[in-house]
């Protein structure tokens, strides 16, 4: 069999210390030649089997073992590693939220699915990797990565803002200038990837950022811009109504809002009827607990 190579390289991941260590001084620690030992595909197809029942937990853990497994007899393939990243944010946001204390698995998760996330970058932006190898910054070296790099982005700055925010307040600032540039590039190349993920982004980071009352007109612009984008995406309407509605205190909008998710079908978007029976219980529960939030 002909081996496939490909130059890669390999990022310290290190936790972020409060000294103001930051993701524009990570450095490549080490540089390999990745290599294909053999053929993923059929790991690839069984994967993608489990992933469809990927309800049953079970079958969404054995999903992303497989892919783990794909990944190395195939480190050069970027589709891998973002099925990684999202089976990972999967993970946590539909299974993982509902154990009991969940904090640390959701924390693993999102670290593993940020990793992998960036991986994907890697992998389709050489040049990309290339410039931060060599020292620039990434807020400057995201501006000229093409379309191609968008998925891995995304999933990158998706897991790492999550895992952001359970590290806590010294990492989320350490994190943020880095995860905004990212999403910014995103919003350039393509404001409706993954039904309007970078204005949904936005639409939450600007509750918070600039700290510590946010900006709550242009957090909203981004919400309605998300959901003009797609509107059966029922994360973005949770997310506007806990994150947004909450924090302007418009009862009558966190309502409307969760009761629209629930009222949703749970086939409003065919392939991703777990996500979105995910999205209502998440809604059912905001609504059960309103008296917390007004």
């Amino acid at each position: 069999m002909r081996h496939i190579r490909w130059v890669g390289f390999l990022a310290v991941a290190g936790l972020l210390s409060a000294c103001g260590s930051s993701r524009n001084t990570e450095i490549f620690s080490e540089q390999r030649v990745l290599e294909k030992t053999g053929d993923a595909d059929p790991i690839v197809a069984q994967a993608a089997g489990l992933w469809a029942e990927r309800a049953d937990r079970a079958k969404a853990e054995g999903a992303i073992k497989l892919w783990e497994q794909a990944a190395k007899v195939d480190p050069t393939r970027a589709d891998i590693q973002l099925s990684l990243a999202y089976g990972y944010y999967f993970m946590s946001n539909v299974h993982l939220r509902w154990d009991d204390e969940p904090a640390a698995a959701q924390k693993a998760a999102y670290e593993k699915g940020y990793k992998a996330g960036r991986n994907a970058v890697w992998l389709s932006s050489p040049d990309f990797a290339q410039r931060i190898k060599g020292g620039e910054k990434w807020e400057s070296a995201v501006k000229t990565v093409g379309k191609e790099a968008v998925p891995g982005l995304y999933w990158y700055a998706t897991n790492i803002g999550k895992w952001a925010l359970l590290d806590g307040f010294t990492t989320i600032l350490a994190e943020k200038d880095h995860i905004a540039a990212t999403m910014e590039r995103m919003l350039e190349l393509d404001e409706g990837f993954f039904h309007g993920a970078p204005h949904r982004y936005f639409g939450v980071y600007r509750t918070k950022i600039p700290f510590p009352g946010g900006d709550l007109p242009a957090s909203k612009k981004h919400f309605e811009k998300a959901i003009s984008l797609d509107g059966n995406y029922l994360d973005t309407k949770v997310l506007f109504a806990e994150s947004y509605a909450v924090k302007e205190q418009d009862e009558d909008l966190f309502k409307k809002l969760l009761n629209e998710v629930v009222a949703a079908p749970d086939d409003v978007i065919p392939e991703l009827v777990p996500e979105t029976r995910n999205a209502k219980r998440v809604a059912k529960q905001l609504l059960e607990d309103i008296e917390e939030y007004f």
